[in-house]
């Protein structure tokens, strides 16, 4: 029976998240009705992630979980976990097709050949990424769009493994960049975002280009629309983005970067190019120009080595620094890293309670960035789904911070100014003030 439904579920980076939306876009132009994850239906696609441990088990829970809603489904698993560890994936009962990140693109062919009886492995070389080919023309129905500009990793993290699952970093022509943001535009989103798996290498391959070539063209063309940056490397955080960033439009006062620890002799073994200093330095100088800027923070716990006068020089350093959030995670041993075999491995109890620790301070830097905007109007680009805990509204501010409101379903998916009230960890609450500005 020629399957008439699927559904994507995607676990991981916003790249990913990108390409699932390829996918549906894919799945719609075959007359394949795509239905929202968890729901019944004939197909199954699972877009994995491979950064830590915890989303591989993630990964194989999922392809468990639509096997016994549909036990007659075909199941199509494809990203990074399928690219890096094809064989382990294999091993998982009710796989129909593995698909590498070079054949994300093959989802509508596996799906017309139906189930099999044993999992059937298209897995190119990890060097080839995701095909620039593999393009967005919607998101999905969100509020947001994510737009990769940029595929791959040239560095070599001793921790991380997706330079074998995503390839040589290449990206996309600054001609191409301006025509699909402005059918972006044309589609009506609010917000895009500007996304890669190594952003900050955007244009190395293409001469002059480089991410504020692209932050240029947005402030020129004064789309009606604000953008916003996934994530830089701290070394990345130029003179020249600061400038932009300071007078911008268009361009959120928001950046996220990668720290991953504090201590300089950690950040070596890392093989992470950069120096505690330097990201003091350029975080300070975030905050003296850019008004009202977030700057949220990685950060891993446990990497091998990290004794706790180790430790304390990444908390010491978060805790001086005026950053908003941050995102923690314990370290994961990725076969195939050189870290995976560092000698003086840190014990799993230990991990867990310095992630404890900075889940705490993680909860005071939020509260502190809040606290500062009690009594302030910001633009709130409201989602298209309410918050399930509350029933509010929500949205997110040009800053990013969470915003809960009362309000009508028909501020939905527009761009409102609120005035922000009462906060915590998790955000602020506001009231809507005014009409919605688009």
């Amino acid at each position: 029976m020629t399957a008439k439904s699927a559904s994507i579920t995607t676990l991981g980076c916003k790249s990913n998240q990108y390409d699932s939306s390829a996918l549906e876009d894919i799945l719609r132009n075959g007359n394949i009705e795509v239905v929202p994850f968890p729901s019944f239906a004939d197909a199954y696609i699972i877009n994995t992630c491979t950064v830590t441990g915890k989303t591989d088990y993630q990964s194989r829970q999922l392809i468990r979980k639509v096997r016994k809603i549909n036990p007659d489904a075909v199941v199509i698993v494809t990203g990074c976990y399928a690219q890096v560890s094809p064989d382990e994936v294999r091993l998982i009962e009710g796989v129909d097709y593995i698909l590498g990140n070079p054949e994300k693109g093959k989802v509508l062919e596996c799906i017309t050949r139906g189930r099999q009886t044993e999992a059937q492995a298209f897995v190119g070389s990890g060097e080839q990424g995701t095909p620039f080919t593999l393009r967005a023309k919607s998101s999905g129905g969100r509020t947001r769009a994510n737009f990769k500009v940029q595929e791959g990793c040239n560095r070599q993290c001793s921790y991380c493994i997706i330079p074998k699952a995503r390839g040589a970093s290449k990206s996309l022509s600054l001609e191409e960049v301006e025509r699909e943001i402005d059918s972006l535009v044309e589609s009506g989103y609010k917000e895009i975002i500007l996304t890669g798996i190594h952003l900050g290498a955007y244009g190395a391959d293409l001469g002059e280009k480089s991410i504020t070539s692209i932050l240029k063209l947005i402030e020129k063309k004064a789309y009606p629309c604000r953008f916003r940056i996934s994530s830089l490397d701290p070394d990345e955080v130029t003179e020249e983005l600061i400038d932009i960033l300071k007078d911008a439009k268009r361009v959120c006062n928001h950046l996220h970067l990668p720290l991953q620890s504090g201590d300089n002799n950690i950040i070596r073994k890392m093989k992470r190019p950069y120096t505690r200093e330097l990201f003091a330095e350029r975080v300070l100088g975030l905050f003296k120009s850019v008004p009202e800027i977030s700057v949220g923070v990685d950060v891993i716990a446990g990497f091998p080595g990290e004794g706790e006068a180790e430790f304390e020089n990444t908390f010491s350093l978060l805790e001086e620094l005026p950053v908003s959030y941050l995102h923690i995670f314990p370290f994961s041993k990725r076969k195939g890293t050189p870290a995976a075999d560092y000698l003086n491995q840190v014990n799993g109890n230990i991990i867990k309670a310095r992630c404890e620790k900075l889940k705490e301070l993680d909860i005071v830097k939020r509260c502190e960035f809040h606290r500062h905007f009690t009594g302030k109007t910001a633009g709130v680009l409201v989602e298209s789904s309410r918050d399930k805990k509350s029933g509010l509204l929500k949205g997110r501010a040009r800053n990013y911070i969470q915003v809960f409101l009362e309000g009508s379903n028909e501020l939905r998916n527009m761009l409102v100014d609120v005035r922000l009230s009462s906060f915590d960890e998790n955000g602020m609450t506001g009231e809507a003030i005014g009409e919605p500005l688009i």
